[in-house]
């Protein structure tokens, strides 16, 4: 990269075009200390004030009304609680009032931390003993620190107890023990801690950026360190009765910061009967010959109130929150009673994290060369003076901001580019495959119509709000096997037998862009986790092919080195996490997919044949449960030749001076 110091010497850039007059009075940088629509138009007043508008109900077909805008939606949101016809509502009333929604974020805050919804795979006892699954001969001290780096956790900021050895958890509120986030211990139907441990929401979607006394706590930044694979392999070993799960054909993760969760999504249709969530195997209504998605990393929590789609590729309404019911539906020690049930707790859920805010960036700005960020976020168009020619243009003014949304209330302000100034904050956008052109593995994941004809007739989808809907089918494995030759029939373009629901899987068109507050901590970016830092995704050619993040201290008996999330590396110049360039083996007879050198053969095997199967078989996208301290290095480092982890895509900023680049940058920490 060209100096630094000299580029910010020549990063004035002068800007010929200007907002419209009367938006003129606004500033160019938004320093409110709430992003949250709802919480902020909350904030301070009483309980009986009513609930502000939820800006993603603007985000309908209606909101294009100006043919000429700079930023054009295309990603609208369905609201499930009132929804369009011919849907009825059937649902419970969203809360009308700050008082009743700020109880409602308070219950979902609270069952994030203490209830357990995912199936139990461990018993304290045994999570207790990890210490000799590594290898140790005795728990070391720091045994909670090592489990943090082991497995890419991080210390939760609330009491999180397991029952040390000896304990009665309700004797001792408990235990004396302390998970770390992402990991919870169950309570039973009664209220009493039942001793078993699991993974919590927290595992993917919370981190740190900041030791705790660099940096306060902030929920919703997505985990970026956690290695499910590892977790669940450990765990797995920890006990003569779990030893079999090491067997389940889940690719629970290849690495770091990344998992297959919504890959899960394709195996419900053949454990549940999709009317009811009764548990009723059947093959009738799997699809074992689609593309495996690959993996993902999770999106941000607190830009949740700006989102008005779900998942990478936009597919459901943000208003929908059984999709996030995946896990707890999975399992297997509740009925389909209980697993619709859950939908409450979700809810609640839901309106926490619409709460939530992005952290404030820690360091001094550059205010004057933000300001310029702000106009090139804008304004700028990637595709002038025949740059990008070769990449499809989309509506809008070609800038960062006809994908991305606007942020400035300058530019909110300003019928040239939003209807509604309410309307800051939200891209509302799914940028086509043709023109993003990332890494297409999750794109292609519900590309199959069959998938979208099984889920869209099904209670994920809330066909109960189809005014042919007639009630929950009687839960028997006979009637259940019966429904499943009528619905296979209709997933492959037969005639409907289950109502439709207003919550579609839509045919995927691309990814969706993301809000980017609190982007300046997001990394790494792209859908996959591909590209270490913001730079990256502003220059590609500069974009490490494999690389690794700066490890921690290993622990005492010199095991689990994790990775270091303190500001020390952290690049506040780039916008990411520092990092090392590795190289793969260039052999003429070694594939380019084949991993760096350390990694164990077996797991190059897997590579080899997930990365030429898994684009037809979804199940043939596995990874070897990880055992040896060789295995659990490389999955330290990230490959973006591997099935699914390509950095490609995104590259219409190539277009861009270093210059430009520089005020961007500056621009985003103040988002």
């Amino acid at each position: 990269m060209a100096n630094w110091t000299a580029l910010l010497a020549s990063a004035a850039i002068p800007v010929t075009l200007a907002p419209a007059a009367l938006a003129q009075t606004q500033p160019l940088l938004d320093e409110s200390a709430i992003r949250s629509p709802l919480a902020a138009g909350c904030a301070g007043k009483s309980d009986a004030t009513p609930l502000p508008v939820d800006p993603r109900t603007l985000i309908t077909p209606s909101v294009n009304s100006n043919p000429n805008g700079a930023v054009r939606f295309n990603s609208f949101f369905t609201n499930l609680h009132n929804p369009p016809a011919p849907y009825v509502n059937r649902l419970p009333a969203r809360p009308t009032t700050c008082g009743a929604w700020r109880a409602s974020v308070a219950r979902g805050k609270q069952n994030l931390e203490t209830r357990q919804y995912f199936l139990p795979f461990s018993r304290a006892q045994d999570y207790d003993k990890l210490w000799a699954v590594w290898g140790l001969s005795s728990k070391p001290a720091d045994f909670n620190e090592q489990v943090e780096k082991r497995y890419g956790f991080y210390p939760a900021p609330f009491r999180n107890p397991y029952p040390l050895p000896g304990e009665n958890p309700n004797t001792t509120n408990g235990g004396s023990g302390q998970l770390p986030l992402g990991l919870i211990q169950g309570k039973g139907d009664d209220g009493k801690w039942t001793g078993t441990i699991t993974a919590s929401c927290s595992a993917c979607h919370d981190s740190r950026l900041g030791t705790t006394s660099e940096a306060n706590f902030t929920w919703g930044l997505p985990n970026s360190a956690n290695d499910a694979g590892l977790l669940a392999s450990d765990l797995f070993r920890t006990s003569p009765v779990t030893w079999l799960g090491l067997a389940l054909p889940i690719p629970w993760s290849d690495g770091r910061g990344s998992s297959d969760a919504i890959g899960l999504i394709t195996l419900l249709p053949a454990l549940f009967d999709m009317d009811t969530l009764q548990l009723a195997p059947s093959l009738l209504e799997y699809t074992p010959d689609t593309p495996a998605g690959g993996m993902t990393k999770a999106p941000a929590w607190f830009n949740r109130a700006f989102k008005t789609r779900q998942f990478w590729d936009g597919s459901l309404t943000s208003d929908n929150v059984h999709s996030e019911m995946a896990f707890g539906v999975a399992t297997l020690t509740r009925d389909a009673g209980e697993r619709r049930a859950l939908e409450s707790d979700f809810e609640d859920i839901n309106n926490f994290l619409l709460s939530l805010s992005a952290p404030k960036y820690p360091g001094t700005i550059d205010r004057p060369l933000a300001e310029q960020g702000a106009v090139l976020f804008h304004e700028r168009d990637l595709w002038a003076n025949g740059a990008n020619v070769e990449i499809p243009r989309q509506p809008g003014n070609g800038s960062c901001a006809s994908c991305h949304g606007v942020y400035s209330p300058r530019y909110a302000n300003d019928t040239a580019y939003l209807p509604d100034p309410r309307l800051k904050g939200l891209p509302g956008n799914v940028t086509p495959i043709e023109t993003i052109q990332t890494d297409p593995r999750r794109f292609n994941l519900f590309a199959d119509p069959r998938q979208r004809r099984a889920w869209n007739s099904s209670w994920w989808a809330y066909n109960s709000l189809s005014p042919s809907w007639y009630g929950y089918p009687v839960e028997s494995l006979i009637a259940s096997s019966i429904r499943r030759v009528y619905r296979a029939v209709y997933n492959n373009g037969g005639p409907i037998y289950s109502p439709l629901g207003p919550n579609e899987w839509v045919e995927p068109k691309g990814y969706v862009s993301p809000p980017l507050y609190g982007a300046w901590a997001g990394g790494p970016f792209l859908h996959n986790g591909s590209v270490p830092d913001v730079w990256g995704i502003l220059k590609p050619s500069d974009r490490p092919a494999v690389w690794k993040r700066p490890y921690s201290a290993a622990g005492i008996g010199g095991k689990n080195q994790g990775y270091d999330y303190s500001f020390a590396s952290y690049d506040f110049a780039k916008l990411g996490w520092k990092y090392e360039t590795m190289n793969c083996s260039t052999s003429a007879s070694v594939p380019p997919y084949q991993p760096c050198n350390g990694q164990a053969t077996p797991d190059r095997l897997y590579s080899a044949f997930s990365n030429a199967a898994a684009g037809y078989l979804n199940l043939a996208y596995q990874t070897p449960p990880p055992i040896t301290d060789q295995q659990i290095r490389s999955r330290m480092s990230f490959n973006s030749n591997l099935y699914g982890d390509s950095n490609g895509g995104h590259t219409f900023t190539q277009s861009l001076s270093d210059a430009e680049r520089l005020a961007l940058l500056e621009y985003l920490k103040t988002l």
